[in-house]
């Protein structure tokens, strides 16, 4: 009896499209069932599709979840482990966040999949270029910081003012929204009635785009930052905090797409969320209006989960 065919679109998701775009790449390609397994050098990544928890998603039915996870080597991971050492990776990060389960370390990301969604033009982009990218991005930036190499040069970000124009002119109906050159800044209200915090607001998740902020590895493209309210004197009790939020990022639950981490914010004592996307993303349509409105989606889902803590 021959053995079954992996199917081409597990539950929609066209992996054989994945396949077939890494393989004029360097990158060894191979399936096994529901999952694809690329090979870069000595990482191993695994886009795996799987059925949801529950499909229930109020208005909308999950369909799949995808997870990419990218096993860090084990010299790296035993690093990983020690306290504020993920912290300071994932200020690093790209498309996908270290995360530790069972005390494995990986890079994470995923996907949450809707039944007759036709997002794939943006969320193809994402897919293929954490696989080919959010790995050694961030190792690639943690080399250059610990060796004190200068940033990679690159061209010029592919993202313009008038990207940030069209961002504006869409938020700027749901919150408060500034753009600013190759820049945009939102506030996002976490509690009813909040808009600001430059009229007292405290609860309140500001968030940034800029085109002006190379990654050290990764070159130009659109650098994003999600600040979250919340503050946490304790070192070690944020630390925690911020490897739950990851985690709960992983879990097929109805979120927002996770193609980035959380880490230590701006004021360092508090929750932040960071993804870079490259150059070549700027393609995929209305990308940027996507990762504000997922990042408006995150900061009320994270504020819940800070508000138990």
């Amino acid at each position: 009896m021959f053995p079954k065919k992996p199917s081409p679109k597990p539950r929609g998701v066209p992996l054989d499209d994945l396949e077939a775009a890494l393989a004029p790449t360097t990158l060894k390609a191979t399936r096994k069932g529901d999952a694809l397994i690329v090979v870069n050098d000595n990482l191993t990544t695994r886009v795996e599709v799987e059925a949801p928890d529950n499909p229930d998603a109020g208005d909308a039915v999950i369909s799949a979840i995808v997870t990419i996870k990218t096993q860090l080597p084990s010299q790296l991971a035993a690093l990983t482990g020690k306290p504020g050492f993920a912290n300071m990776i994932n200020r690093m990060a790209t498309l996908g966040a270290v995360t530790e389960e069972s005390g494995q370390f990986y890079i994470g990301s995923r996907l949450t999949v809707y039944e007759g969604e036709n997002a794939w033009d943006v969320q193809f982009g994402l897919i293929l270029f954490t696989i080919i990218a959010a790995a050694d991005t961030m190792l690639g930036a943690m080399r250059r910081t610990f060796s004190s190499e200068p940033p990679r040069k690159s061209e010029p970000s592919s993202w313009t003012e008038q990207d940030f124009r069209f961002a504006q002119e869409q938020l700027s109906r749901i919150c408060v929204c500034t753009p600013g050159g190759l820049s945009l800044t939102a506030e996002f209200g976490l509690r009813s009635g909040e808009l600001s915090a430059a009229v007292g607001d405290r609860h309140t998740a500001l968030w940034q785009m800029m085109a002006d902020q190379p990654h050290p590895e990764m070159g130009s493209g659109l650098f994003c930052l999600l600040n979250m309210p919340q503050t946490f004197e304790d070192e070690n009790k944020l630390s925690s905090v911020l490897a739950e939020l990851n985690r709960m990022e992983m879990k097929g639950h109805d979120l927002p797409p996770h193609f980035g981490a959380w880490c230590v914010g701006g004021r360092q004592n508090n929750p932040a969320y960071v993804a870079f996307l490259p150059n070549a993303l700027h393609s995929s349509r209305g990308i940027a209006l996507n990762m504000s409105i997922w990042a408006m989606n995150r900061a009320q889902i994270a504020d819940a989960m800070l508000r138990t803590l």
